[in-house]
């Protein structure tokens, strides 16, 4: 499950975090575009052991993607996660693409490629698309408790950390400069208590289930990753605040499903027994809950895309 964990690194760096469109997105300036770029279809025979791994990577004013579908850079440039995009293309999940592109301005931030990112859909894909609020189902993460204790895997914070966006870009910035290495350094090692860090924790013998260790991170973080995982919008309503650590598990069945609607199949062994569900580990490990409820969202519709052309 090695390279399966390295590309939900990936995936999850991608994709997290929590900037909402509030209009149908414009055009990308002139000043928020990519000085060169290449699109081209990815190899059908990838080698190396990342060779076939799903990969964007924004930072440092370039952005490299690697067998990735149009889905995932919509995903990408949008800040969005699957189910809150809706339309497509026939081909948008299935064709594959590599692309390499670089800024005039090698300093530009995650928030700045996006822009870029979006520009370059527009003009290469021939993207077009916008945004809607639907009522949609959501979940509202409650205290599981009348007493507001925590579970077991979750507490205050006593650490004092920056907040994820810029934890975000300090590990953009290191596999930009290190690959993948350099990122599983700045990880804690097991056992480890690193502060203000977000590790994920490989499945064992003993618990079929991939987790994320975070030490010092926000409720805007736990937000977006549950919302990741349950595959629906999540609205806090704990009324915490400050920083908390947390240990957070998905079954591998879980992120299999989640891989597949993506276009990715990740290899599982046979007969694998069922992991926990993961309003079983969020009430009983973090004491908190995943209410169901109804509420209005924003999803990004989209419209139309052409196939690019290859350069």
């Amino acid at each position: 499950m090695r390279s399966s964990a390295l590309a939900t690194v990936t995936l999850v760096l991608a994709a997290a975090g929590v900037a909402v469109l509030a209009q149908a997105p414009p055009a990308a300036p002139a000043a928020q575009t990519f000085e060169v770029a290449s699109v081209k279809p990815s190899n059908p025979n990838p080698t190396g052991p990342l060779g076939g791994t799903p990969m964007v990577l924004p930072a440092l004013g370039r952005l490299t993607a690697q067998n990735v579908t149009l889905r995932m850079l919509v995903m990408t440039a949008y800040n969005r996660q699957p189910f809150q995009i809706v339309g497509g293309t026939p081909w948008w999940n299935q064709n594959k693409f590599d692309i390499t592109a670089k800024a005039e301005d090698g300093s530009a931030n995650l928030d700045q490629m996006r822009t870029m990112l979006q520009g370059l859909l527009a003009d290469r894909f021939k993207l077009k698309a916008h945004v809607e609020t639907r009522e949609v189902p959501i979940y509202e993460l409650v205290l599981a408790r009348s007493d507001r204790k925590f579970g077991p895997k979750m507490k205050a914070s006593t650490d004092s950390c920056p907040d994820f966006k810029e934890q975000q870009q300090k590990m953009l910035e290191a596999i930009a400069k290190g690959g993948v290495g350099a990122l599983q350094s700045m990880m804690a090692k097991p056992g480890e208590n690193k502060p203000c860090s977000i590790t994920q924790v490989p499945p064992t013998p003993d618990n079929l289930a991939l987790g994320f260790k975070a030490t010092g991170q926000s409720m805007e973080l736990l937000v977006t990753l549950l919302t990741q995982l349950s595959g629906r919008p999540v609205v806090d309503k704990t009324g915490l605040t400050g920083a908390h650590d947390f240990e957070l598990s998905i079954s591998l069945q879980s992120l299999a499903a989640l891989y597949q609607e993506l276009g990715v199949t990740l290899p599982l062994p046979p007969n694998l027994p069922e992991g926990p569900a993961l309003m079983t580990t969020v009430q009983e490990d973090l004491g908190l809950k995943l209410d169901s409820k109804r509420g209005p969202s924003e999803v990004l519709v989209v419209d139309s895309a052409e196939l690019p052309t290859a350069d």
